[in-house]
């Protein structure tokens, strides 16, 4: 995506091309699914319109996965904005009850403008590895999305009590070098508690998240997970 940094009308003319030709509904263009389907299906209108065109435009990236363009749509698209592979290599994620609306307009954009006017470096390596190598400056900020010990998402059965218990030593290492961090995780979902991070977080400042965990047949569904973000400094 970063090759379309600068130039926002030549990738959304792509995108809307794709969209259209699969079929899919886009909210923002006003390509809305018919009433009578959203009368009938009333939470799950987009999942049920979508459903045919999001598994044909699956097969055909699992075709040819160079086709980025093709993978940013299944994530637009699929349940959650997740992104999950099986064991083959290919996209196994189902269609989402979501669309592309003003709010993914909105953030492409902005993505854009940043990656024109930033130098953006991606790198693949252990978080630790990485933030250790840095020298850091005034300015610098350090924010992770760590995997939630208490969740039982695909990508998270790598992750465990012990290395929780890393990553709460590691940021207090980085508070004690003046280096400011931002942190997001789950405290409490379905009756479990992470007490590690629970108790950690309490020695910071900390903000609640206005989340919701979305159910595959009913996006409204409110479970009584509490998600937080935490910091070293004042907001």
């Amino acid at each position: 995506m970063g090759k379309y940094a600068g130039n926002s009308e030549e990738l959304l003319k792509k995108l809307y091309s794709i969209i259209d030709y699969y079929g899919l509904s886009c909210s923002y263009r006003g390509i809305n699914v018919p009433e009578e389907m959203k009368k009938k299906y009333v939470k799950t209108y987009y999942s049920k319109y979508n459903k045919d065109a999001y598994l044909k435009m699956r097969k055909d990236y699992n075709k040819n996965k160079d086709n980025v363009l093709l993978l940013y749509l299944l994530l637009i698209y699929g349940f959650n904005h997740m992104i999950r592979f099986n064991s083959k290599g290919d996209f196994n994620l189902p269609v989402g009850n979501v669309d592309f609306n003003k709010n993914v307009h909105t953030a492409l954009i902005n993505y854009l403008n940043f990656r024109k006017n930033n130098e953006v470096i991606f790198e693949n390596t252990d978080y630790q590895k990485f933030l250790t190598k840095i020298e850091f400056k005034e300015k610098d900020y350090v924010f992770l999305d760590p995997p939630y010990l208490i969740s039982m998402s695909e990508y998270n059965k790598l992750w465990n009590g012990k290395k929780e218990v890393e990553l709460c030593t590691f940021l207090d290492k980085l508070d004690e070098k003046g280096v400011k961090f931002g942190i997001t995780n789950l405290i409490y979902h379905k009756g479990k508690e992470n007490e590690t991070f629970n108790n950690w977080s309490k020695k910071y400042n900390v903000y609640d998240i206005d989340s919701n965990y979305i159910s595959f047949n009913d996006n409204t569904i409110k479970s009584n997970s509490k998600e937080i973000f935490v910091t070293n400094y004042k907001r």
